[in-house]
């Protein structure tokens, strides 16, 4: 989920397990969210190295190493920030803002960059496009 994660609301209830690298909109690299539901922190594999085994992170409150600090602090600051400018519902809005800006300048373009995904279906994160009579058909993504 690390691309829409702290992008929108999510009902946590509907997932087993929420796995997210905070990279994308929550902190610097270094930083995994991992959300699993209690019922299925004794489901593993024999080989499931123990950095992955979540019965055991949980139990050492996620200390079984030493976490990468000062990602988790900067993670900190974000989301004293977060609920400061309204929650999620403020990224909720400004994602959707931001999305009708790149969108309506790719389609009104005339043809000069094309967004290949359907309208219903386009991101508001992850924005694929090609641009028109490139030397070879590249996709750009932001």
């Amino acid at each position: 989920m690390s691309s829409n994660f702290c992008s929108k609301p999510v009902d946590v209830s509907k997932y087993g397990l929420i796995f997210a690298g905070a990279q994308k909109n929550v902190g610097p690299a270094g930083v995994t969210i991992v959300i699993v539901r209690e019922d299925l922190l004794d489901k593993k594999l024999d080989l499931t190295p123990t950095m992955c085994d979540y019965k055991i992170m949980a139990a050492s409150e996620s200390m079984h190493n030493t976490p990468p600090c000062f990602s988790i602090y900067i993670c900190g600051l974000y989301f004293e920030y977060l609920k400061k400018v309204g929650g999620l519902q403020y990224w909720v809005d400004h994602n959707q803002k931001k999305a009708n800006l790149l969108y309506d300048f790719i389609d009104g373009s005339n043809g000069f960059y094309n967004a290949p995904i359907e309208k219903a279906f386009r991101s508001k994160m992850n924005v694929p496009f090609r641009i028109k009579n490139s030397l070879f058909d590249y996709y750009y993504f932001f």
